[in-house]
């Protein structure tokens, strides 16, 4: 359960305060990161949709049906860099299109699954604003060798690159520009 205390989002599990979170962090990733899989709030939760991290995909493909034939786990992390042809950012903006963003996604998972010894795949993309330092995209493949991992998940990434409808914008001090329409 979470609890509104002012500052800090206070955590507490079986009526014991476990944690207190600043308002400012994500306590929605930490949770996630520290292995609840939900959390029940007192108050109107706080302006975060970001739940999934790292190791809750993780934790998900150690899960999945196979996982005792596989030896391997291959892992992405795409972040927001400070510099981009030059420029400072001072924000990337995402969008996507809700209607056709999970139709795409169970595509490419559906694809990278179907790779010669690959079990399972997890991908999340963030979506809104963020700044620099801040992570983008998590791509976790699991299979049963390394060589099926490296080579699902650079495949991974370019499929989710090309085909999943999420844009992205660069904002920097002096302007803006929208990722697909910079002259390559």
């Amino acid at each position: 359960m979470v609890r509104d205390s002012g500052e800090f989002y206070d955590v507490y599990e079986n009526d014991v305060k476990i944690l207190s979170v600043r308002k400012d962090l994500n306590v929605l990733e930490i949770l996630a990161d520290l292995g609840f899989d939900y959390a029940v709030f007192t108050h109107q939760k706080p302006d975060v949709d970001e739940y999934e991290t790292l190791k809750s995909l993780i934790r998900r493909v150690k899960s999945a049906k196979g996982v005792e034939r596989c030896g391997a786990i291959a892992i992405f992390v795409g972040f927001v860099r400070r510099i981009s042809d030059g420029k400072e950012v001072v924000r990337l903006e995402f969008e996507r299109f809700d209607e056709l963003y999970e139709i795409k996604l169970d595509e490419i998972k559906r694809r990278i699954t179907d790779m010669e010894g690959v079990v399972s795949v997890e991908i999340y993309h963030k979506v809104g604003v963020l700044k620099p330092g801040e992570d983008i995209l998590y791509v976790v493949v699991m299979g049963k060798h390394r060589r099926n991992v490296f080579k699902a998940l650079e495949e991974c990434v370019e499929l989710i690159k090309k085909d999943l409808p999420i844009w992205k914008k660069e904002v920097y001090e002096d302007g803006a520009i929208w990722v697909h329409d910079k002259p390559q």
